[in-house]
């Protein structure tokens, strides 16, 4: 049995999703289930999301499944602590050799079937969704009703060079990430901007963040007449954020998974992306090898 955790924000739950795909096109013989617990006790984000979006019905981890996979129970069972600080004296060395944090896909493919797993991570490597993307982009259809509320904004990016400008601030300044992201510096976007003027001849940038105040004078170094600060979509709308950014022709994105789906779910067909070298701290990001796409 392998039982895969699924947490974060809306961007990661996308990536989570791809790679429980792959889990069973590759083990069809072994029963694989979600672990959505996650959401019940930590109100970060906007919850899960996958559903409401998108129609995805996840099949869902017993409380014993994911104690059995993992050697904890859930948050969400009465007195997990005491019960899941008995499991640790008692199978210590069942918990560390059976709890991941990563697998990479050959692992995963050449996993050994008899034994029990469970997954956490978030497996945003381009090797898991690369070559499914069409596929991928067919189920993450944004809801067609919800769509029309953005129709202005729609119009007004379809009538453009459209570049979009993704700046992810927000929860990467709360305490318990310091250290963990890098914060874009303004070269970062100030190269991107200069790059993208090179490819379109007339482009027009769409700002996005979760910080909007930071972007109305982080900005004004692009002439008023060529930027747009797109506003209004927070909370439960956040999404739309994703999706305008998916019909712009091109993308200047942050070191986050919400503006690389933005991205993605696109139409690749002459889309030119811009993706930060920096992402976690100390480490780059990794070199996409998606046509169009250039790391900064």
């Amino acid at each position: 049995m392998i039982v895969q955790q699924i947490n974060s924000g809306l961007g990661n739950q996308m990536f989570q999703y791809v790679f429980f795909r792959l889990l069973t096109k590759y083990h069809p013989e072994v029963r694989v289930r979600a672990d959505l617990t996650w959401f019940e006790w930590n109100d970060a984000h906007q919850g899960y999301e996958l559903e409401k979006l998108f129609g995805i019905k996840l099949p869902e981890a017993t409380a014993w499944e994911i104690a059995v996979t993992s050697g904890q129970f859930p948050h969400t069972i009465p007195f997990h602590r005491y019960i899941n600080r008995a499991l640790r004296i008692f199978d210590q060395k069942y918990i560390d050799s059976h709890c991941r944090d990563e697998i990479s896909l050959k692992e995963m493919i050449n996993y050994d079937t008899r034994k029990h797993l469970y997954l956490t991570g978030y497996y945003i490597s381009e090797v898991f969704y690369r070559d499914h993307l069409d596929d991928i982009r067919k189920e993450f259809a944004f809801p067609k009703d919800e769509v029309l509320s953005s129709s202005v904004m729609t119009h007004h990016i379809q009538s453009t060079e459209s570049v979009s400008i993704h700046v992810r601030r927000g929860d990467y300044l709360d305490p318990i990430y310091e250290g963990k992201f890098d914060l874009l510096r303004d070269d970062y976007y100030r190269a991107a901007v200069a790059r993208m003027k090179k490819i379109y001849e007339k482009p027009h940038f769409f700002i996005f963040s979760d910080d909007k105040d930071f972007i109305k004078e982080a900005f004004d170094w692009i002439p008023a007449e060529e930027r747009t600060i797109v506003n209004g979509n927070t909370g439960s709308d956040s999404w739309k954020d994703m999706y305008l950014m998916s019909i712009c022709r091109g993308n200047i994105l942050a070191n986050s998974t919400f503006s690389t789906w933005g991205a993605l779910l696109g139409k690749p067909e002459g889309r030119r992306v811009i993706y930060p070298r920096a992402y976690i701290s100390g480490r780059d990001s990794e070199i996409k090898t998606i046509e169009g796409w250039e790391r900064l």
